[in-house]
């Protein structure tokens, strides 16, 4: 499990988004990890029939070295909402209905923030009370985020012709491996032949 599967859940209890991956139909679904909202993926190719709003989890992390022990990594989640509803609006923008999906938008940032910031310190969802702390792995990627560097806001371009875009990111500072801990379970080492 990863941050990626606790923003999935989040996405299927947000009644916004509503995200339903059993369904199996790309209209049902509202949660997508991609490698990064410009390059092609499964939204871009599917953009007239998915559902608005939905999320868009960048699968691309990068990483800066702070110190021997920790690696800061960028994660980017990405919102969109459509701004046009039917054919008819194609290449006129109602600037009230624009200035309502920004706010919608704005809106789904603070409350993902919120709810990551509650996770985050309890270890559990506070909907559900699913709890996240029992897995030793998942729950030190909550740990890892850094809560100073979340940030988020509208990017000014209608992506696909239709779609207004909110992004949220932040940095998770991560373990380094420690050579000491007799883990090396990563690496073939040499057997001595006696």
């Amino acid at each position: 499990m990863t941050i990626s599967n606790i923003l999935e859940h989040w996405a299927t209890i947000y009644k916004p988004l509503s995200h339903s991956p059993e369904s199996g139909r790309l209209e049902d679904m509202s949660f997508f990890r991609v490698r990064y909202i410009d390059l092609e993926n499964i939204f871009s190719r599917n953009a007239n029939i998915v559902h608005s709003p939905c999320m868009l989890y960048s699968i691309i992390t990068a990483g800066e070295f702070r110190d021997a022990n920790r690696m800061e990594v960028s994660h980017q989640v990405w919102f969109l909402a459509k701004v046009k509803d039917t054919p008819q609006t194609l290449g006129r923008y109602d600037g009230r209905k624009m200035e309502q999906v920004a706010e919608g938008l704005m809106d789904y940032c603070k409350d993902l923030v919120s709810w990551l910031v509650q996770v985050k310190r309890t270890g559990k969802c506070p909907v559900t009370g699913r709890c996240f702390a029992d897995d030793p792995i998942i729950n030190a990627e909550l740990q890892s985020i850094d809560i100073s560097t979340i940030s988020c806001g509208l990017i000014g371009d209608i992506y696909a012709g239709q779609w207004l875009v909110a992004g949220v990111d932040w940095k998770s500072l991560q373990p380094l491996y420690k050579w000491g801990c007799g883990g090396n379970d990563k690496y073939i080492t040499p057997t001595e032949d006696l």
